[in-house]
């Protein structure tokens, strides 16, 4: 994009005192008198309070004439990116820590959310596509459900039951309450007046206390995810009682998986403890959702990341690099308009040109209509959630179907979209998954045709080292820790994943 350039080159000429360069400086940066170090130099906090960042360049005797051009010394790294943060029409803030949980809540959701008797066939559990030691994710293009042996990628080695049609999301900071729709195709979510609206409409039994809880009553009812096909057993040759159950009753299915939960004595301790008010005849699946969401929350909150410090007033927490990657960010190349605010995506849906990998859904396949299969709407075809920036370097792979594997991938992508999409290199991508990548013309012209006004189109790979250097800020260094979190049991006696 020829004005990403002419922008950018306006914006960061001259910056900082000579000599200091960025720890890895694009080329679209190279060759510049600087890259701001502030001695010598008036600088101010890029913080952004509720009141906005302020970048107070009183004293420092740079102007800006008409043209564009300016006279006297150049502004700094800091004072640059302060004011673009201030410009932002969504505030650009820290991230706050999770709201606290009841620790026996965060206890039983614990159990339920490492335990495979949740499942039809007791081979599954949610930490299987959500593992801690995988970023909370699978480490798969697209997931494998029941019926599928192993972590991670091995559970594509050898036989295995078809694949899901999307990837499993990070579940790092999903517990934040700015976290109001869930799925790729944000089917759960809490709307502008405060209703929680599912596809089960009025099926969904009251109680649930956010998104995030109501998202954990849907795994359970998906045959490929975890409750099994009609005919099959358990790990222990037992029937699986769940799949004989009919997809159109989903609160049989839910009560049959608190009949096989309140059998276990360490789950009636756990959900007594968690409940200590209620009656156990009275307790429902709701009340494993609540729970499992405040496990989550507390689990894998990590809001402290490097870009966090920055925001509130430490000026070398990040690298020059990286900092002339968050004006490129939040300037020319205007990703902040969908990452934006403390969790960094404006929570709706987008086509951001993604190519089409996998089996598809519903009456879309072999395609995936995304947010059209929601709403109806054939405007919304291929739409799906923006994700969280968050933690981004240790959740790969990438977007909906996980087509883009690491994230040179997803920066190339977005560098130029339009020949990203039909230009794809499928090598890294497990061979049986290939053949399902959709290449076909007519289909690269429809979703090239719905792309989202917000996607910048004109190719330009400018600044792409440097926003690499800013994304990898927005990691808390304390993920290292999240292979901890697995217990070693669980009440049921399965093997933990």
């Amino acid at each position: 994009m020829r004005r990403f350039f002419v922008a950018w080159c306006v914006a960061a000429a001259g910056c900082g005192q000579p000599g200091a360069q960025p720890d890895e400086p694009d080329a679209a940066t190279s060759g510049m008198s600087g890259a701001g170090t502030t001695s010598g130099r008036k600088t101010t906090s890029a913080s952004a309070s509720s009141e906005g960042a302020s970048a107070d360049t009183s004293g420092s005797g740079w102007t800006v004439d008409p043209d564009g051009s300016t006279t006297g010394p150049a502004p700094t790294l800091d004072e640059q990116l302060a004011e673009i943060l201030a410009a932002q029409a969504v505030p650009v803030v820290p991230l706050d820590p999770a709201p606290p949980a009841h620790p026996a809540a965060v206890a039983l959701g614990e159990a339920l959310f490492y335990d495979p008797l949740l499942s039809g066939n007791e081979d599954i559990a949610c930490a299987t596509c959500h593992h801690p030691t995988l970023g909370t994710g699978d480490g798969l293009s697209l997931s494998l459900g029941t019926g599928a042996v192993g972590l991670g990628p091995a559970r594509a080695q050898g036989e295995h039951p078809p694949f899901v049609p999307r990837h499993a999301p990070s579940l790092l900071n999903v517990g934040d309450p700015g976290f109001t729709r869930m799925f790729w195709d944000a089917r759960v979510e809490v709307d502008a007046q405060g209703t929680l609206r599912t596809p089960l409409g009025p099926a969904l039994p009251p109680g649930l206390g956010s998104a995030l809880a109501a998202q954990a009553m849907f795994p359970v009812l998906d045959r490929l995810e975890m409750r099994g096909q009609p005919g099959d057993t358990t790990v222990m040759g037992e029937v699986n009682e769940l799949a004989a159950l009919p997809d159109d009753d989903p609160a049989a299915i839910w009560a049959a998986v608190m009949a096989r939960l309140l059998a276990v004595d360490g789950y009636v301790a756990l959900f007594s403890a968690a409940y200590p008010e209620r009656a156990l005849d009275s307790l429902t699946f709701v009340d494993a959702a609540n729970a499992l969401a405040a496990y989550q929350g507390e689990a894998f909150a990590y809001p402290d990341a490097p870009w966090d410090d920055y925001l509130r007033g430490d000026l070398s927490a990040i690298s020059d690099a990286a900092k002339f990657g968050a004006i490129l960010f939040y300037g020319a190349a205007q990703c902040g308009n969908c990452h934006s605010g403390a969790l960094l995506t404006d929570h709706r849906v987008h086509n951001t040109g993604i190519p089409q990998l996998g089996p598809g859904v519903g009456a879309s396949a072999p395609f995936d209509h995304g947010r059209a299969l929601v709403e109806d709407d054939p405007g919304q075809r291929f739409a799906f959630r923006t994700p969280t920036l968050r933690n981004v370097a240790v959740t790969a792979p990438y977007m909906h179907d996980g087509v883009l594997l690491d994230f040179e991938a997803v920066l190339v992508h977005y560098g130029d979209p339009l020949r990203g999409i039909e230009d794809l290199d499928p090598d890294g991508l497990l061979p049986e998954l290939v053949p399902t990548l959709q290449r076909d013309p007519g289909h690269i012209e429809e979703i090239t045709g719905l792309l989202s006004a917000e996607l910048q189109t004109e190719p330009s790979n400018v600044g792409l080292s440097n926003l690499r250097e800013f994304l990898e800020t927005l990691t808390d260094p304390a993920v290292v820790d999240l292979p901890t979190r697995v217990p070693a049991a669980v009440p049921s006696g399965l093997p933990v994943p």
